[in-house]
């Protein structure tokens, strides 16, 4: 079935980007996947590079007639920060379902991938630098409404949580935490809120007036590298640096160390895409192979005082 007549019969997809390519095979009952190389090498909140979000928002919508889902990709010439991060996305969707796999053309960068990079080890996280700025912030932006959530009882509803705070950094680095050693993007990736709740992690992924498919992509990368971090420890912190006080880290870092049990990841958000549904949410948690990690979704009205619905 054609792109064309396959989007016809989604509900709440009208179009899908035009850098990616779909095709299902009706009798096999497989979806292929195809995006270009430019797409690879792009943020992964960008519409085309966004493969998990738009994989769910169609997979849910037709799981009784899908089996399996096979992404394929234009390998680039330039393999830059954005597309390593990519190849990070692809192993951690293979891990978690397994009706997913990449194309028998992809599956040597794959392999490359996981065996020089992610299972040799020395996989560093970035600590916060600075306090952020809390003074002349826009209102109505997604910087004022982050900082007004940064309060342990109005976070999420009907929970109170020990700690939280906000711009939690997720730059990975290999062997040495600098500018020659990054190994994703860094700089300004971070998590946008975190709680701890007993042995409970929460991580936030915050959007206001923004309802892209990438907000599905963001927030399993953040719960995929956090679960590296606490139950694989296939990522950590180089210690030669002391443990810094910034934005509660110190707290975070502790916590994280001892047995933290289960991951969250909330959608914390005003409005979403019409194919992001509790069904959809639902499906995702269902699912996923590692149970420790769950997907919620939390709505809030964008007032100045914010309101969780």
């Amino acid at each position: 079935m054609d792109k064309k007549t396959f989007l016809q019969s989604l509900r709440n997809i009208q179009r899908l980007p035009e850098k990616i390519d779909i095709n299902f095979d009706e009798s096999q009952k497989i979806l292929y996947i195809g995006v270009d190389s430019l797409s690879v090498c792009r943020n992964m909140q960008e519409d085309a590079s966004a493969f998990e979000g738009w994989i769910f928002c169609i997979y849910a919508n037709r799981k009784r007639e899908i089996e399996r889902v096979i992404l394929s990709w234009d390998i680039p010439q330039i393999k830059n920060l954005h597309y390593k991060r990519f190849l990070y996305r692809v192993l951690k969707m293979q891990e978690h379902f397994l009706w997913f796999a990449p194309s028998e053309n992809n599956v040597a960068d794959i392999i490359d991938f996981k065996d020089s990079v992610y299972t040799v080890g020395n996989l560093f996280l970035n600590y916060p630098q600075n306090d952020s700025k809390t003074e002349n912030i826009k209102e109505k932006t997604e910087a004022y409404f982050e900082r007004a959530f940064l309060d342990p009882e109005k976070l999420f509803l009907n929970t109170s949580f020990d700690v939280c705070n906000h711009q939690l950094p997720v730059g990975i680095f290999r062997d040495k935490v600098d500018k020659e050693h990054g190994l994703f993007p860094y700089g300004k990736s971070a998590i946008d809120l975190w709680a701890i709740k007993a042995d409970e992690l929460w991580i936030f992924e915050l959007k206001y007036n923004n309802k892209k498919v990438g907000i599905i992509s963001e927030l399993l990368f953040y719960l995929w590298i956090m679960e590296d971090l606490c139950f694989h420890h296939r990522i950590g912190y180089d210690l030669q640096k002391e443990i810094p006080s910034i934005r509660d880290f110190d707290k975070f870092y502790l916590a994280v160390q001892k047995n933290i049990s289960t991951i969250y990841g909330v959608l914390l958000v005003d409005d979403l895409h019409p194919a992001i549904t509790s069904e959809l949410i639902d499906f995702i948690n269902q699912e996923n192979c590692n149970k420790q990690t769950i997907v919620k979704t939390q709505k809030y009205k964008p007032h100045i005082t914010v309101k969780l619905l």
